[in-house]
């Protein structure tokens, strides 16, 4: 009798062990569930959150390349209206310098021309003088002559 009863203590204790020790396996099995079940909704979430820093990436790369192209465009419009505003600046100070030119080489050629003229027309007196002058020789000559 000693020994049934020490056999059902044994059988007690191991049946505590037993329960004790199942519910410390499925205690286990359960973390083990809910970490594997973590760890995949967390390779879920990152490979999410990468998809989503990558499309993030792809729209601020093609927005930054079309503000890169948007502003490489605005600078030849830029460049060139600015070329264009010089080149007609240029244009109308040359046509300045060249009308001036023009003008003050008119001035020369017409003070040149009235000095002519002024010469011509003393040359024109000078030979009146002079013929004046051998018509009243020739004539004091014939009437010494006489």
């Amino acid at each position: 009798m000693e020994l049934d009863l020490k056999c059902k203590k044994l059988d007690r204790k191991n049946d505590r062990y037993e329960t004790v020790i199942g519910s410390l396996i499925d205690l286990w099995a359960k973390k083990h569930k809910q970490k594997k079940i973590l760890k995949t909704m967390a390779e879920d979430a990152s490979s999410e959150a990468k998809l989503g820093r990558l499309e993030q990436y792809c729209a601020d790369f093609y927005d930054r390349g079309l503000i890169r192209r948007a502003m490489k465009g605005l600078k030849l419009y830029a460049n060139m209206a600015g070329n264009k505003n010089y080149e007609r600046r240029l244009k109308e100070k040359i046509n300045i310098e060249v009308n001036a030119k023009v003008e003050e080489k008119q001035n020369q050629l017409k003070f040149l021309e009235a000095m002519v003229r002024e010469l011509e027309e003393k040359y024109r007196i000078e030979l009146r003088k002079k013929a004046i002058l051998k018509s009243q020789c020739d004539q004091a000559y014939l009437r010494g002559v006489t």
